[in-house]
């Protein structure tokens, strides 16, 4: 029954880089270096200097935690995290589309908007005007499909 749930595809093995290699080694050998200097500075202790040094090191860390939980207790200092309230932002229901008045185009900033769409064709068809309107449609690369956009959508507003 256990061979019908186990699956039959186990993955493979991650196979550590040779970066990460090299920094296992790396680190074996410090940590082999430091061992063995720690070895030869303390091989000449005996048993009753290594029990005083761990009793030296219980007493000093017992302290500084004892001394660490009081001080926090009964310190009368300001809390080192101030909590201050989650203000709720002003425009939340906001959905960002434009809601405001008429979604109509004025005829004097669509004629304007027509006249730039010819002169940048001029521009574009004359041999002395195509490295300016190729400057320019490099600098702004959405602006004449955002004319065309806008005057698509001037168009389907006089249909309607």
């Amino acid at each position: 029954m256990k061979r019908l749930l186990k699956n039959r595809k186990e993955p493979l093995p991650q196979q550590p880089s040779i970066v990460s290699k090299g920094f296992q080694v790396i680190y074996s050998r410090t940590q082999d270096k430091w061992a063995g200097w720690m070895s030869r500075c303390t091989a000449h202790f005996s048993r009753k200097t290594w029990l005083l040094l761990l009793l030296l090191f219980v007493l000093c860390m017992g302290l500084s935690s004892t001394y660490l939980a009081i001080h926090s207790l009964i310190a009368k200092t300001s809390h080192p995290m101030q909590v201050t309230p989650i203000m709720r932002p002003k425009h939340i229901t906001e959905t960002g589309e434009a809601t405001s008045g008429s979604s109509q185009i004025p005829d004097a900033e669509y004629n304007r908007i027509k006249r730039f769409r010819r002169y940048m064709d001029s521009l574009a068809r004359s041999p002395g005007g195509q490295w300016m309107y190729d400057s320019i449609t490099l600098h702004r690369p959405g602006l004449m499909d955002s004319v065309r956009f806008i005057e698509n959508y001037y168009q389907q507003l006089k249909q309607q």
